[in-house]
């Protein structure tokens, strides 16, 4: 099975911690793809379990050394054409897990901070789980989604993943810190 993590602070934390976290003896050989993976959820510990194989676009997080070593697939693309990869079905997904905002007056939420590729993942998915989380940033543009494109959905209150800016420093901080 195929499970696309939203990515970088548009990573749905509750939802990956769980799934790192579970014994469940039907999760085994899952592929995990995130565009970059940044958070603290997914650990080089976790990927040694051999319930998970990472896959990702960009060498970030400690995803450098792990892919050097064999741990951590790469798929090397360019931003443009990852879309295309998506939308061409040369890569696919079962499930998607999506960090979104609580719904507005309407029904509609917002994919905040995940304007990379989650609608077409969404698009392609036979499973689209949101993680709906009050501390998300509620943007407009193409970012709207209804709750009836969700089959499941899950209330977090885990912050998300924040980058600090900090005067000529460079770094971020999973933890909020």
């Amino acid at each position: 099975m195929t499970i696309f993590l939203g990515t970088g602070a548009a990573e749905p934390r509750t939802l990956v911690k769980r799934l790192m976290a579970s014994s469940a003896s039907n999760l085994q050989d899952l592929e995990l793809i995130q565009l970059v993976s940044l958070g603290e959820a997914i650990t080089v510990e976790n990927l040694q379990s051999h319930k998970y194989r990472l896959k990702t676009f960009f060498s970030g997080w400690v995803a450098e050394e792990a892919i050097a070593e064999g741990r951590v697939d790469l798929i090397p693309s360019r931003v443009v054409k990852i879309p295309r990869l998506i939308k061409s079905g040369r890569i696919h997904f079962d499930v998607a897990f999506i960090q979104v905002t609580p719904p507005n007056e309407t029904g509609y939420c917002s994919l905040g901070i995940a304007v990379d590729i989650a609608r077409q993942v969404m698009e392609q998915a036979k499973l689209v789980i949101a993680e709906i989380n009050p501390l998300i940033p509620f943007t407009f543009g193409d970012t709207l989604v209804g709750l009836d494109e969700f089959d499941l959905l899950v209330r977090s209150e885990d912050e998300p993943i924040y980058f600090a800016r900090l005067a000529g420093q460079r770094g971020f901080s999973p933890s909020g810190d």
